[in-house]
């Protein structure tokens, strides 16, 4: 069964929940005892399906939900002003959008000379 209701209209139920499980709690039997536990979770449950709108019965932490939205957000900004800093300007103009293979680029000595020796049995 579902029924729709105002966020009032659930805030008086909870209210009248939480009464109705003080005047029980004043009673010695057991049974009564065990009545005001099942309202008090009721209330509980109807108090985070108000908070917490759409599938309210997955089982998250707040804190949970709270951080990665907050990772999220923070991963969006930086990748955002990455994107429109100038210094990426720069990097595109210095590297050609790091292409570093350029035709008319020579190798310097060093950098041809080959450290690699096929007859040395630390490389076999």
């Amino acid at each position: 069964m579902k029924i729709d209701l105002s966020e009032t209209e659930i805030i008086h139920i909870m209210d009248s929940l939480r009464l109705r499980c003080q005047d029980l709690r004043d009673c010695d039997d057991a049974e009564t005892a065990d009545l005001a536990n099942e309202l008090e979770e009721l209330e509980h449950d109807l108090f985070e399906a108000s908070a917490r709108p759409g599938d309210w019965t997955e089982d998250l932490e707040p804190t949970e939900i709270a951080e990665n939205d907050f990772v999220q957000a923070g991963i969006n900004a930086r990748e955002q002003v990455k994107a429109s800093s100038r210094a990426a300007e720069r990097r595109r103009q210095a590297f050609g959008e790091f292409d570093v293979s350029k035709p008319d680029r020579k190798l310097s000595e060093t950098q041809r000379f080959d450290l690699w020796d096929d007859r040395d049995p630390k490389n076999w």
